[in-house]
């Protein structure tokens, strides 16, 4: 039994590790595409924000990281709470793989995960909801 538990334990800090990288590598895109010529075009530009509430967030992004919120509501009124999401993530995942490495505490892997499930429903429910 406690060979799968900590078989369990291995893969949580191996998911986590991935989604550290994913978490940092959108922050770096987000904070390095108004310096580069490249970038990804929305399907949806020129629609209204009704039919398409995810435009502008690259932007909305880098201008978060550049500690401009006035600029990052301009490009997308939920960037804020769904930026939050992701940073508060990239910290939970790094504290969790700390915690799972000073114990095998199963009661924390389900906190993490009722609490990121929480979190992404307060998060992204403006953009699913119309």
């Amino acid at each position: 039994m406690e060979i799968k538990s900590s078989y369990e334990i291995d893969s949580y800090k191996k998911i986590n590790m991935i989604f550290i990288v994913i978490i940092m590598f959108i922050f770096f895109y987000c904070f390095t595409m108004p310096f580069l010529n490249f970038g990804f075009h929305s399907t949806c530009e020129g629609m209204p924000l009704a039919y398409c509430k995810s435009r502008g967030l690259t932007r909305a992004f880098a201008q978060i990281l550049r500690l401009n919120f006035n600029e990052a509501i301009l490009y997308n009124p939920y960037s804020i709470k769904i930026f939050s999401f992701f940073l508060i993530q990239l910290v939970m995942r790094f504290v969790i793989n700390k915690i799972i490495r000073l114990s095998n505490c199963k009661r924390i892997l389900i906190g993490d995960i009722f609490l990121s499930i929480m979190m992404f429903i307060f998060s992204f429910y403006n953009l699913v909801i119309i």
